[in-house]
């Protein structure tokens, strides 16, 4: 098909590992179709800054090249995750709306309510960047919470709302590389809000689940209880904090501690591995490596003390927090992959724990069912979901309220 930039749209997942580029199109919105990727090693962007423009841009640039290459066109608009960033979870409530008789709870009102959230000074909107606004639940005559109101005979209706907030000069600086690219955002997800779209099932957010978005240099974390988007945070702790630890504890490099962990895993040792040697390359005393026979029980000892270190410190600072109503927990992304992981996450949180693989998607083809690319999924996912929103919103563009309501919709929802 002839490329359209009108209709193109591209999909944006940064992490600290890669970055990865996905371009379709939406000239048929009940039928797109995926045009290009692309993909390079992220760089110039650590923990969530931008620490070297150039670089970056470049990083970006590459990616976007081949991705343009095989759409054979430019894009201008793409939709984005935000991999690495401090996320802050508050609520706000909407100002009640109160009808004159007691009428049919539609859509409009629903709607109506985003219109007037009260920010109640919560958010510091000079320094803190909102990135998502999700319905929590709706308390129609003033006592009765629903999930949704639609068709309820009612007098009264209010509106509760997550937000999930970033620091606002990390995003600016994020968006103008972009920007220098000539990209403009459309909009911005959570990496782990994004892959929760891919990975969970009506069941999960019903019996309360955590999604766990495991990269190279951080853990995104998702909550949905009863059915709703309920928490939202993120820990400087991922693949490369073990590999770092494993580093220090066996006397490796970082290169050698990476591989040993991806071949043999954080599970623990077995009665066969107090017998077994493995070959390693630690550091001797002149700063060389030496090859060097190790116990495969040595290691994973160790490995399996590392991972459970973090994985702990992850459960106790969700254990104020979200734990109390969590049941299951979703690993996904690159880092879930790790041999034994799932196994800790199972023992220290003491619930059922499974490896989330994106839900597979016809027009993208079997090239997005790894769980890495959870995140990209689910950026498709959310923007299919919007843009059929976006249909609704648009039919009421001369009413001056719907056209207030649909730059805030647009923005913030989804």
């Amino acid at each position: 098909m002839s490329f359209d930039k009108k209709t193109s749209l591209g999909f944006i997942d940064v992490a600290s590992g890669k970055t990865s580029i996905m371009i379709c199109s939406f000239a048929n919105p009940d039928k797109p179709v995926l045009l290009g990727k692309g993909e390079v090693e992220t760089k110039g962007f650590v923990g969530g800054r931008v620490v070297n423009f150039s670089e970056f841009s470049n990083c970006v640039n590459k990616a976007l090249e081949i991705a343009e290459l095989q759409a054979g066109g430019n894009i201008s608009n793409v939709v984005l995750s935000l991999s690495d960033f401090k996320y802050r979870s508050s609520y706000v409530s909407s100002k009640e709306i109160e009808f004159p008789f007691e009428e049919t709870i539609t859509k409009k009102y629903i709607e109506q309510c985003a219109y007037r959230i009260d920010f109640q000074n919560k958010i510091d909107r000079d320094k803190e960047a909102i990135i998502h606004i999700v319905p929590v639940r709706y308390v129609v005559d003033g006592n009765k919470v629903v999930l949704n109101p639609e068709g309820i005979f009612a007098k009264k209706i209010r509106a509760d709302y997550h937000i999930v907030t970033v620091d606002g000069q990390m995003l600016s600086d994020f968006e103008a590389v972009l920007k220098s690219l000539n990209l403009t955002v459309v909009k911005v997800s959570t990496n782990s809000y994004a892959s929760s779209q891919a990975v969970l099932i009506d069941d999960d957010k019903n019996i309360g689940s955590l999604v766990i978005d495991i990269g190279k240099s951080s853990m995104s974390v998702a909550a949905f209880v009863e059915g709703s988007f309920f928490f939202n945070c993120s820990f400087l702790l991922g693949g490369d904090t073990i590999t770092n630890w494993l580093s220090r504890k066996l006397n490796v490099r970082f290169d050698e501690a990476e591989r040993l962990k991806i071949k043999y895993g954080v599970r623990p040792p077995v009665a066969l591995d107090f017998s077994q040697y493995i070959n390693a390359f630690v550091i001797g005393e002149n700063g060389e490596n030496e090859a060097q026979e190790i116990l495969k029980s040595t290691y994973l000892l160790c490995a399996n003390e590392v991972a459970r270190q973090i994985v702990q410190l992850v459960y106790k600072k969700l254990s104020g927090n979200v734990l109390p109503y969590i049941n299951r927990i979703i690993l996904t992304g690159g880092g879930s992959k790790l041999i034994g992981l799932k196994e800790i996450f199972e023992d220290v949180f003491d619930c059922s724990v499974r490896v989330g693989r994106p839900v597979h998607i016809d027009v993208l083809g079997d090239g997005f069912d790894d769980v890495e690319y959870s995140t990209l999924v689910g950026l498709y996912l959310l923007y299919k979901n919007q843009h059929i929103v976006n249909d609704v919103v648009e039919k009421k563009e001369n009413d001056n309220l719907w056209r207030k309501f649909k730059s805030i919709w647009d923005e913030y929802f989804g």
